[in-house]
């Protein structure tokens, strides 16, 4: 006869009860013993919730007793299968399907109806006091916060919390800092990045030991109502230590406003390869910036990354070249990328997929469906009745199968039209030679952002090389190389300027 041993201990479980997996273990090795067990397999969790199904020894259990490698199962009582009536049915009833007889230590099962309604009721109780211990809980919780407590962890930048009494006190070596942030916003030209820059300039601490900081961290500090005071808990304020006073706080909070208005409504400059655009020197990608060069303004792309944004901070020194020429060398190997209609025309027919490739996809796509509705349906009669329970869990798997049924069938028609497309292809041949014809003979009157889309089809990736050093003879030292998507006819899809 072979055995499963299945031991599972929460923090909670030890502390309560004294239960331990090693003394589990060995009281039920001892049981698998005594009903003459050759074999015994042992399945732990440690740590982990009777709440949930999704446990890594549970799975393994389960698996071997689908394997019909486990004859009886020992565990101490039906609460460590599962802490919830559902699930420990459920649980029963896939074991006794194998052909797996249930032995616990701490109560006796009877295959019987009165010792499944015992079962029933047992698992029931104890569901029942879970559920008021998380009850008590969360109402103790709440009643230490409207008390002034602190009920949860608390880990601000520029605070000490004690989790044994609850405390909150200032950390005057991050609070220092912390001050310094809100003055030099407030009272100084500088905003959020200019922040974070300044404290890595400086040194200053960050609460994880990172040698910088990062934008979003600051933003978030000047944000939080904590620092003048005010700890929020749900609906409730809790008082605690204040490291700068109300009134910063609250010009703090007018300035971000104020930034974000700005930056809503802002006017911006266009830039043709933004997202497609990388230097070849540090591998950074490179964004368009409107800066002063020589005394005039003028667009230019960068590689150089703040502190606060990215590691890789780009070439050193700064790297930033003019975006005309760079946009123009791009545009031309576009327009000779699409130089000649016939060729597109055959190359966009080339390219198309066929339509029995498009029927396999589709077929695919029928089976996940199918199977999708099967784990829809599987769900649903596990609630009816009565294995599973409408929880939280539940609901995000329905959720999360119904979303997956509509992409699914999005997917479908989109291969459906893609079907007849294909079928058509070669009727539409002269059509597309046509509609090639008509666009090329206006692709200089087309809008940025007519260009910008036909670039994005067009180019996969632009690199620049060099700085773009401005001699006698112009701009020189910079190489411009572009991976087209659609080759030109001979070609490897690759094309390359120099300046």
């Amino acid at each position: 006869m072979r055995a499963a041993v299945y031991v599972r201990v929460s923090t909670e479980d030890q502390a309560r009860h004294g239960y331990s997996l090693a003394e589990q273990e060995e009281a039920c090795r001892r049981r698998a013993a005594e009903l003459g067990a050759a074999e015994v397999l042992v399945y732990r969790d440690e740590g982990v919730s009777g709440a949930s199904l999704d446990r890594p020894g549970l799975a393994g259990l389960r698996e071997a007793a689908r394997a019909g490698r486990v004859d009886v199962l020992v565990c101490r009582d039906p609460d460590r299968l599962s802490r919830r009536l559902a699930h420990q049915l459920l649980l029963t009833e896939e074991f006794e399907k194998a052909g797996v007889r249930l032995e616990f230590l701490d109560f006796a099962w009877q295959e019987s109806p009165e010792g499944r309604l015992f079962y029933s009721i047992r698992g029931a109780i104890a569901e029942y006091e879970r559920e008021k211990i998380r009850d008590r809980m969360a109402r103790g919780k709440l009643q230490k916060a409207r008390q002034g407590g602190i009920p949860v962890g608390f880990y601000a930048y520029g605070y000490r919390y004690d989790p044994e009494t609850g405390r909150v006190e200032v950390l005057e070596d991050e609070a220092v800092w912390v001050r310094r942030m809100f003055e030099w916003f407030v009272s100084e030209d500088v905003g959020v990045l200019g922040v974070a820059n300044r404290l890595t300039d400086a040194g200053a601490p960050t609460r994880k030991g990172k040698p910088f900081w990062r934008r979003q961290t600051v933003r978030q500090i000047l944000a939080n109502p904590v620092y003048k005071g005010e700890w929020r808990y749900r609906d409730l304020t809790v008082p605690v230590p204040a490291i700068v006073d109300a009134a910063l706080w609250e010009r703090a909070q007018d300035k971000l406003k104020e930034a974000r208005r700005l930056w809503a409504g802002k006017g911006r400059k266009q830039y043709l390869l933004s997202g497609i655009l990388t230097c070849a020197d540090c591998g950074n990608p490179m964004v368009g910036t409107y800066t002063k060069w020589w005394g005039r303004k003028e667009r230019r792309y960068t590689c150089r990354q703040a502190r606060g944004v990215a590691r890789n901070l780009g070439c050193r020194p700064a790297k930033s070249v003019p975006a005309g020429p760079v946009e123009r060398a791009v545009w031309e190997q576009v327009k000779a990328a699409l130089s000649d209609p016939d060729a597109l025309a055959r190359e966009a027919a080339a390219r198309s997929p066929q339509a029995e490739e498009l029927r396999r996809e589709m077929g695919r796509v029928e089976k996940l469906l199918a199977d999708a509705e099967k784990g829809r349906e599987a769900v649903l009669d596990a609630l009816a009745a009565g294995l599973a329970e409408l929880d939280a869990r539940t609901k995000a798997r329905l959720a999360e199968l119904k979303r997956r049924k509509e992409r699914l069938e999005a997917r479908k028609r989109e291969l459906e039209a893609l079907v007849r497309g294909a079928e058509g292809a070669a009727a539409r041949l002269d059509e597309l030679r046509a509609l090639a014809a008509e666009v090329l003979g206006r692709l200089d009157e087309l809008s940025f952002e007519e260009k910008r889309a036909l670039v994005r089809a067009v180019v996969a990736q632009v690199t620049v090389g060099g700085r773009g050093v401005r001699g006698a003879a112009g701009l020189r030292t910079l190489s411009v190389t572009v991976a087209l998507r659609v080759p030109k006819p001979g070609s490897a899809g690759i094309a390359t300027r120099q300046e």
